[in-house]
């Protein structure tokens, strides 16, 4: 393939924009902008994204360890290395890319089911991702918590829009760099990469590189951190109950991932894809039942957690199949592409035709509603768990200033975290408030004689206290932490 071949189109499929050919910059720059403008509300990072910020800094410092917090990922790491440059700014920094990439995916997912058929299926695509990857709506959960599968997922779609395009080396870049953040990508990436191969084989300087680096930056972060490639993999393994029990929970969460009327309306579309050969549209749907299937196995087989935010670089893709096959339903397009029935415009029959789409889509969309609803209702939870969150971390960083620094916390020995649910999460966060490894901030506080400084969430101050054999000292106490040391000298 040469660089003046012709790019065909897939069937069914609008021209991208080459009107305006900085559309994408534009739409780039307003997803950076209004991820820019969430910072000022409350939200606090998730365990995952606190690690990655420690370890971007341990690596620029050359003191690198991965023996402690959530398993290795490359892509996130790669970014806050060099963000580790501008200090305390660096988690809000994190924060701006990770949902300016998730608010592109919103972007992306609009402009593919838009490409074929048109803006009101790039709406129920978005409208659809909107309540997904679960019963609880979560997404704005991952958003607000600056997780990578947004980001991935965006990744992905934009890898399928680049092929569309025809820019088949953006394509496969880009699916190195959603491979650098899930393992489910690199089966794609290995069977992409292979078709590029096919189509012209000295395209291998660009393939061979891509393949050779996902897997040598994946398991040699841990190499490098831990002195062991597959230490990773292991310590995502964290399901120990029976394998029948592993499947029924992921096959639940991979049929909650979106409303029952999304997986209807995408079985609309891959029907109507069957009958006018659309190709795309089928390997698209072919795609998104291979990454369930994926996380489906990785989980009941090999004991991964199989969470539901996995899942959503695939409900992506049904969330797009769900736009285009809602407008081919509603208006009739493949049916008067079967029977060659074209109305005239002002014809009586178009009038009928019009109003019988009317209301069919207004009984679709009450149809709907009980589904939509009670999901819809559990964004205002998520927005105040996200604020909820966001106070826990902050009064945890007034505890901290009211302590002392790192020097400080280290006279003790030990240093331990002891809390409930989000508290318990806060270990990375604590570790990089001080410049601590996070294997020197342990969970909950040894059965044993220990000297430490203990930081106590909740519930757990009061516990700690009535232990009395554990001679626990008040040190400092904010509105949801205290602070106690333990087996440490007054001085």
């Amino acid at each position: 393939m040469t660089g003046t071949a012709v790019r065909r189109r897939p069937a069914g499929a609008t021209a991208p924009d080459q009107a305006h050919p900085g559309s994408e910059g534009r739409q780039l720059a307003v997803c950076v902008v209004l991820a820019a403008a969430s910072l000022t509300l409350p939200s606090g990072l998730g365990f995952d994204p606190w690690a990655w910020l420690v370890w971007g800094r341990e690596l620029m410092d050359g003191a690198f360890s991965t023996t402690a917090g959530p398993s290795w990922k490359p892509l996130p790491v790669l970014v806050t290395a060099p963000l580790s440059l501008f200090g305390d700014a660096a988690p809000a920094l994190w924060t701006l890319v990770a949902r300016a990439g998730g608010l592109f995916m919103f972007v992306l997912a609009f402009r593919l089911a838009a490409r074929f058929a048109g803006p009101a299926a790039g709406g129920v695509a978005v409208a659809a991702l909107l309540l997904s990857p679960d019963h609880e709506a979560r997404l704005i959960r991952h958003l607000s918590q600056a997780n990578i599968e947004p980001l991935t997922a965006g990744l992905c779609l934009w890898a399928v829009e680049r092929h569309l395009d025809g820019r088949h080396t953006h394509a496969v870049l880009l699916l190195g760099l959603a491979g650098l953040s899930r393992p489910e990508v690199w089966p794609f990436l290995l069977l992409y990469a292979a078709w590029m191969m096919t189509q012209d084989p000295s395209r291998w300087r660009l393939v061979v590189p891509v393949l050779v680096a996902v897997p040598a930056l994946w398991f040699g972060g841990d190499w490098l951190g831990a002195g062991d490639p597959w230490l990773g993999a292991g310590r995502a393994r964290v399901l120990d109950d029976d394998t029948a029990q592993r499947l029924w929970d992921v096959l639940r969460r991979a049929g909650d991932a979106v409303v029952v009327p999304v997986w209807v309306a995408a079985a609309t579309c891959v029907v109507t894809a069957v009958r006018r050969r659309e190709t795309v549209l089928l390997v698209l749907a072919l795609c998104a039942a291979v990454w369930m299937i994926e996380v489906v196995a990785m989980t009941a087989l090999l004991g991964y957690a199989g969470l539901s935010r996995f899942l959503q670089p695939a409900v992506c893709v049904v969330s797009v199949l769900a736009g285009i096959g809602a407008v081919r339903l509603i208006t009739g397009r493949e049916a008067m592409a079967a029977d060659g029935v074209r109305p005239a415009r002002h014809s009586s029959v178009a009038r009928n035709a019009r109003a019988v789409r009317v209301g069919l889509a207004v009984v679709l969309f009450a149809a709907t509603l009980p589904f939509v609803v009670p999901r819809a209702g559990w964004l205002r939870v998520q927005a105040a768990d996200a604020a909820e969150r966001a106070r826990i971390d902050a009064d945890l960083g007034h505890l901290l200033d009211r302590v002392g620094g790192r020097d400080e916390l280290l006279t003790c020995g030990a240093v331990v975290i002891d809390g409930p649910g989000p508290s318990l999460e806060s270990r990375p966060s604590l570790a990089w408030k001080r410049d601590l490894p996070i294997e020197r901030v342990h969970y909950r506080l040894l059965r044993r004689p220990v000297t430490a400084v203990v930081f106590a969430g909740g519930r757990q101050d009061e516990d700690l206290t009535s232990r009395k054999d554990e001679h626990a000292r008040e040190l400092a106490r904010s509105d949801l932490w205290a602070a106690f040391a333990v087996r440490c000298a007054d001085s």
